[in-house]
């Protein structure tokens, strides 16, 4: 007696049908995955802000400046920001106390770093192309913020509220979509700015939308 076979796989409607449902639910969720992703991209430049604010206090209360040591172990302002640079705040952070550059005759006598473990200029913490920690003199108190003056607006004036004679810590980050600088904002810059032009020029955040490239406050002496 012959024995009938029995198909019991999928048709090919049934395939169709089944490719066309993981299609739409990819449709429906990878928007959110990528959202995941660049809220853990911000939340961890947030995190990073706040532990190199902690590595300047730090540094400041040995050092008495948040500027970064020269050869002879004076405070001198630094403009590059590049960590690649070993007079750069950023490099100098991360120095080991014993570390040749701070022995013998150039010994800095209260450095006791290092005060951070890591600070990179082509590996920036979540967002950016890059990342640069420059310790300059600021623009004149009062003086209108723009996306790239060293002036940043606390009070939400529109004019910078550093002392003319002090000087700042900031970070620079180039390759910065307006998306991720939202969300940066809306964390570190939360009520400050009614507009989005406001928004992009004052508070610890600014954003320049002709180069895409962002700036943060972290301190100011």
């Amino acid at each position: 007696m012959a024995h009938r076979h029995t198909d019991v796989g999928f048709t090919l409607i049934e395939m169709i049908g089944v490719l066309a449902v993981i299609a739409i639910l990819v449709a429906l969720l990878l928007p959110k995955v990528f959202e995941i992703i660049a809220d853990s991209k911000t939340r961890t430049l947030v995190s990073a802000v706040k532990t190199y604010k902690t590595a300047i206090v730090d540094y400041y209360a040995d050092v008495g400046s948040i500027l970064p040591l020269d050869a002879g172990g004076t405070p001198t302002t630094q403009n590059s920001g590049d960590s690649a640079d070993v007079e750069s705040l950023g490099a100098r952070l991360t120095l080991e106390k014993a570390d040749p550059l701070n022995t013998g005759t150039n010994s800095w006598v209260k450095f006791r770093g290092p005060y951070l473990a890591n600070f990179s200029t082509e590996v920036p913490p979540g967002i950016g192309a890059d990342v640069f920690m420059p310790a300059r003199d600021p623009v004149a108190y009062g003086t209108a913020t723009t996306a790239t003056n060293r002036g940043y607006d606390f009070n939400d004036d529109g004019n910078s509220d550093i002392p003319t004679d002090a000087y700042v810590v900031f970070l620079r980050f180039r390759s910065v979509g307006q998306k991720d600088f939202e969300r940066v904002d809306n964390i570190l810059d939360a009520g400050i700015g009614s507009t989005d032009v406001e928004r992009q020029l004052r508070g610890q955040v600014k954003y320049d939308t002709a180069t895409n490239r962002m700036r943060i406050y972290l301190t100011h002496q």
